[in-house]
């Protein structure tokens, strides 16, 4: 039997702190065994919720979220049965001895899962993924079954090195140690939201990345395109705490593509030919030497990709990277007018002042429950 977590007490799942709201205890009425469900709260982004799935009989655990889209395209049934609250605990919408019956899915690298429970009064959908049992827990446990991993040993050795390095050379190392691509770092966390598709190779071995927003398809049947893109935009101007330089969305009738140029990073969100919800996200180097169309675009979403960075970063890009070729030469495409006024713009400003002000202010089974 594994750890009990208690109620109100702040633990960690895939590097992320949460704290447990309440907890779930299930027995599968086909063989007897039990699992527990926790419902989490974020204590570092945004407040979501996450349930943590622990069945130590199975050595099975997983990190989901409700999500009412969810859909089983491209999955394969895993698991089906019928389970019942045999405990409960803190604050979750159950009774003892209600039963449900579970369905769940696994994806191709059976890694993505898609839960379905269907309750008396409704059925619920969620999404989520496997954890290792190394990668939840208190923080001291954490630490210490991440250590006893095969390869960590040597890992945590880099990382000792590391961290003396940094902290003998101080700031002199900033230029020399690459700095992370928020928006491509935000992405890859936010596995509930974003899927990985494909890599465009450009110029001098710069890639773009693309990924799907899982949402968007289902979205799109209920709002315009021009409200999901700028949902969208708005779910990453807050991943990456407003630090955007330019952001714009295009105003044209058909076509509301979403352009975002950080220090580092030129990102579009964009809805494709297929009507997928999609956002790309390379580097500045990346456009500034390459002429590739962004990933299944149309025809305006690809000039509008190019009008706005000539418009907002060609220049002084020109100047960082003028020993390479720029596939801007003897570009005539016209421009885009920004709007420092625009909403996106106004919004970026708003997130990163809240953010600038709270860190002055700190110092420093595989069901989502009910």
């Amino acid at each position: 039997m594994g750890n009990i977590y208690n109620i109100g007490e702040v633990i960690k799942a895939d590097g992320d702190n949460y704290r447990v709201l309440g907890r779930i205890t299930y027995l599968n009425k086909a063989d007897g065994k039990t699992w527990d469900e926790y419902r989490l709260r974020a204590e570092n982004f945004n407040n979501e919720e996450r349930w943590l799935s622990v069945d130590y009989a199975y050595n099975e655990y997983s990190l989901s979220k409700k999500n009412p889209f969810a859909n089983t395209m491209g999955y394969h049934l895993v698991d089906r049965g019928t389970a019942q609250v045999a405990g409960v605990a803190g604050d979750v919408d159950v009774e003892m001895g209600e039963e449900v019956i579970f369905e769940e899915y696994e994806d191709v690298t059976e890694e993505k899962i898609v839960s379905i429970e269907h309750w008396n009064d409704e059925d619920e959908y969620s999404s989520g993924y496997y954890l290792d049992p190394w990668e939840f827990g208190r923080e001291g446990e954490v630490r210490t079954a991440a250590l006893g991993k095969g390869s960590t040993d040597l890992i945590s050795k880099i990382i000792v090195i590391a961290i003396f390095v940094l902290g003998f050379f101080g700031s002199s190392l900033k230029g020399l140690i690459p700095q992370n691509s928020k928006i491509e770092s935000y992405l890859k966390k936010q596995k509930f939201a974003y899927e990985y598709v494909t890599s465009i190779t450009g110029e001098d071995k710069q890639k773009a990345n693309i990924y799907e927003y899982i949402s968007g398809t289902s979205m799109l049947a209920n709002y315009t395109e021009e409200e999901v893109l700028n949902k969208v935009a708005e779910d990453i101007i807050d991943g990456i705490n407003g630090n955007s330089n330019y952001i714009q969305q295009n105003d044209e009738k058909d076509d509301h593509t979403v352009a975002i140029l950080t220090p580092k990073e030129y990102c579009i969100i964009y809805r494709s030919e297929d009507d997928k919800v999609l956002v790309q996200v390379s580097s500045r180097k990346y456009v500034y030497c390459s002429d590739k169309e962004p990933y299944r675009c149309r025809r305006r979403t690809h000039r509008y990709y190019r009008r706005f960075y000539y418009s907002t970063g060609y220049n002084q890009d020109s100047g960082s990277y003028s020993r390479y070729h720029s596939s801007y030469d003897g570009y005539s495409d016209g421009t885009v007018n920004y709007d420092y006024n625009n909403g996106l713009n106004s919004y970026s400003n708003s997130v990163r002042q809240t953010s600038a002000a709270s860190r002055s202010s700190d110092g420093g089974g595989l069901s989502s429950g009910k």
